[in-house]
């Protein structure tokens, strides 16, 4: 029995035709599929790109506990200077040679010894003589971590112009609950206050105590 069957050459044709067709239709979708493929990857490695090389941000940390460290600019101001010794003694000696020297400090600055009688926030407040063999020592002070020991507002107390300004740092809220430190920071100021007048001199101590005693006032020529 013979199963071949005939076709015309027009079906022969249509045949190819579509075969050919089929197969450029089934490479025409690859070839989409791959495209698109590709496309998405670029974009995602493009975000990656951007998350990865985006700069990172500043964060200001701020301690967990305890007060905040404040960030001022040094104060600068000048002192009446009578003499610098390499020594506390010879300093001191010079002081007790001298009556008119019974309101002046020694200040040790850099491993010297200063003896100074006034600090004032202008020049002009510094009055000085060749007599008496003195001058302006321009100085800068920092009291960025005074804070700490409650001695926060010791930068207002050095700035003021007015003793009245300075003794409102002596007084508490009604009902306030003072901290120990800001509390032994105002019994600073009401000794001080008590011993003198002079803003100059008030200015002298207050740098004297908190340089020496407490440490947190940093001095620089």
């Amino acid at each position: 029995m013979n199963f071949r069957k005939k076709y015309s050459k027009v079906t022969v044709a249509a045949a190819m035709l579509h075969g050919v067709i089929i197969g450029i239709a089934a490479v025409a979708l690859v070839g989409f599929i791959i495209v698109g493929t590709n496309g998405k990857g670029k974009e995602k490695a493009v975000e990656n790109e951007v998350v990865t090389n985006k700069p990172q941000e500043t964060v200001e940390t701020t301690p967990t506990s305890g007060p905040a460290i404040s960030n001022e600019t040094p104060l600068k101001l000048y002192a009446k200077q009578h003499g610098v010794f390499s020594s506390a003694e010879s300093a001191g000696q010079l002081i007790a040679d001298d009556p008119s020297l019974g309101k002046a400090t020694i200040l040790e600055v850099g491993g010297q010894y200063y003896v100074w009688s006034a600090v004032g926030i202008i020049e002009e407040e510094i009055e000085v003589s060749e007599f008496e063999g003195t001058f302006r020592k321009p100085f800068f002070v920092n009291t960025n971590t005074c804070n700490t020991v409650g001695a926060g507002k010791l930068r207002k107390a050095l700035s003021e112009t007015e003793l009245s300004q300075i003794k409102t740092l002596t007084s508490t809220s009604e009902g306030e609950n003072e901290d120990p430190k800001v509390a032994e920071f105002r019994k600073h100021i009401v000794a001080v206050t008590a011993f003198t007048n002079d803003l100059r001199v008030i200015r002298l101590k207050l740098l004297a105590h908190y340089s020496h005693n407490d440490g947190c006032v940093d001095i620089n020529f």
